[in-house]
C-alpha cells in the first residue's frame, strides 16, 4: 500500500548517519512503499510490533526526536525485514541501502513487491549470520541476470528451498536456456555456504 506525503514539514536535513536519515529512507525505499507516517503507524499495530503514533514516527524521521527506544527499534527492523544493526552501524546500513536499491531494480521486471520485501527479508538473516554485503550484491545480481533470462524469483525460491532431489526431477524437460540459469543460481547458493562451485573444480 503505496504512501502518500512522507515525513513533511523538516526544518533541515537531518544527518546522514542518523536514525532519523536511516528510518526516512526505510520509509521511502521499502519496495512495498513509499509509506506515510500513519501506514507505518498502522503496520506496526497490525503486525503486533511495538506501538508508535503517526506523530512519533514523524517526530523520528525528521530527528525532532532521536532517543527511540531498543523495543521500537526492533520493532522498526522487524517490519522492514532489516537487521537491527542497520540503525547503528554504518557499514550495515550501507549495505541494506545498496540491496533496496538492486532489489528496487527488479520492480519493473515481473516480481512483486511482496517477493522483494520477503527477498530483503532473507538477505538480511544472511547478513547478520556473517555473509558478505559483497556475496549478497552478487547474488543480486545473478537474480537479476536469471530475470532477465525469464526465470521468475517463485522459481528461484523453489530451486533454493528444495532438496537436491527434487530439484534434479523440476530440471527434467527445461530449456538449454532454463538449465543455464539454473546451474548458475546453484553456483551462486553454493558461493553463499562456501562450497566449490562447479567453475572452480574446473579451475582446479
Amino acid at each position: 500500500m503505496p504512501g502518500t506525503e512522507p515525513a513533511s514539514g523538516q526544518s533541515e536535513p537531518v544527518a546522514p548517519d542518523s536514525f532519523a536519515a536511516r528510518l526516512d529512507h526505510l520509509c521511502r525505499n521499502d519496495p512495498r512503499g513509499p509509506f506515510s507516517n500513519e501506514q507505518v503507524s498502522a503496520m506496526l499495530h497490525k503486525a503486533n510490533l511495538p506501538k508508535a503514533s503517526g506523530t512519533y514516527v514523524w517526530q523520528l524521521r525528521t530527528g525532532r526526536r532521536d532517543n527511540p527506544t531498543k523495543h521500537h527499534m526492533e520493532g522498526f527492523a522487524k517490519l522492514f525485514g532489516v537487521p537491527v544493526e542497520y540503525f547503528l552501524n554504518h557499514d550495515t546500513a550501507g549495505a541494506v541501502n545498496e540491496l533496496l536499491r538492486r532489489l528496487n531494480g527488479l520492480k519493473d521486471k515481473g516480481v512483486t513487491a511482496e517477493q522483494l520485501h520477503s527477498q530483503l527479508e532473507s538477505l538480511s538473516s544472511l547478513l547478520e549470520k556473517g555473509v558478505t554485503a559483497e556475496q549478497l550484491i552478487a547474488q543480486l545480481e545473478a537474480l537479476h541476470r536469471l530475470n532477465e533470462a525469464g526465470v521468475t524469483l517463485d522459481t528461484l525460491n523453489r530451486l533454493q528451498d528444495a532438496r537436491v532431489t527434487g530439484i534434479a526431477m523440476r530440471a527434467v524437460g527445461l530449456s538449454e536456456r532454463g538449465l543455464s540459469a539454473a546451474a548458475a543460481m546453484l553456483d551462486q547458493v553454493r558461493r553463499l555456504e562456501g562450497l566449490p562451485t562447479e567453475s572452480d573444480q574446473d579451475e582446479t
